[in-house]
């Protein structure tokens, strides 16, 4: 029995290490019974996002009797509460459906194409028969209260609220850098330009913004004078690393490096640029 606990914990462990959920209708009590999806109908299902994302990968459930059956799965700005244009040329995806498939699981995955959500948007996630032969049955989701919307002709749609078709969406979490002190045109580079900015906003012949004034007060007195600007100064004048250094433990079961402590300057001289994040 404690071998069963261990394996569980094991198991929850390796869950928690996937990619964000950003979308999820849940899975389906019976994959027969759906949205039908044909040359005379299609089927989009609306969703938001708080944060800013890039799309990672995608889960629906869907089935077919036929022994060749191609979908296309798309996902679409919001066009006044209707799917519009795709949010990229490349967030357009063909799929074959396998009539053996029981479980009815499809996978895409899309981490290598950096397609962006952007925070407080709405997005569509669509999918067409891709000929006039495929038919397949996006089964039903679990929740009743999913917006979604079909169109017999892919140009007018019809919205509805209810039992959209099951699947998720998974996408990374874009964590935006601070702009750092003295940085006061935001443009993530502190130098000259940023000086010549606070010295007319001291002698009175310009004035900053209000954010930008948070960011000239280099040593946070609640005013913006010459000691400001001596700081920024001996900031820019001070050697900067070109990256960031940091030590973190390798927790990738397929690297050579796995339950190693390694960083940037493991890798000096061995590579032109390097990634640290989680693994999908």
């Amino acid at each position: 029995m404690n071998y069963i606990y261990i394996i569980l914990i094991i198991f929850n462990f390796l869950l928690s290490q996937d990619r964000s959920t950003i979308f999820n209708t849940g899975t389906p009590e019976d994959l027969h019974i759906g949205h039908l999806i044909s040359s005379n109908q299609s089927v989009a299902t609306r969703f938001t996002v708080q944060n800013n994302y890039v799309l990672e990968a995608m889960v629906f459930y869907m089935t077919t009797q036929l022994q060749e059956s191609n979908v296309t799965i798309s996902i679409r700005e919001d066009n006044n509460g209707l799917p519009g244009n795709l949010i990229s040329d490349l967030a357009n995806w063909d799929y074959s459906l396998d009539p053996m498939n029981v479980n009815g699981y499809n996978l895409i995955i899309t981490t290598d194409l950096c397609l962006y959500l952007d925070a407080g948007n709405a997005y569509w996630w669509r999918i067409d028969a891709s000929d006039e032969s495929s038919e397949a049955t996006w089964a039903y989701s679990s929740s009743l209260l999913n917006t979604y919307s079909t169109s017999t002709d892919q140009i007018t749609w019809e919205n509805s609220i209810g039992q959209a078709g099951s699947g998720a969406i998974y996408a990374e979490q874009i964590y935006e850098p601070p702009y750092n002190p003295g940085d006061v045109n935001f443009d993530f580079s502190v130098n000259v330009v940023d000086i010549v900015s606070i010295v007319s906003h001291v002698l009175g012949s310009s004035t900053l913004s209000t954010e930008s004034q948070l960011y000239a007060d280099l040593n946070f007195d609640g005013l913006i004078n010459v000691v400001d600007i001596v700081q920024l100064v001996s900031n820019i004048l001070e050697e900067q690393d070109e990256n960031p250094n940091f030590i973190a433990e390798d927790i990738n079961p397929a690297s050579e490096f796995y339950n190693q402590n390694i960083g940037p300057s493991f890798f000096n001289g061995q590579v032109s640029c390097y990634y640290f994040g989680k693994q999908g």
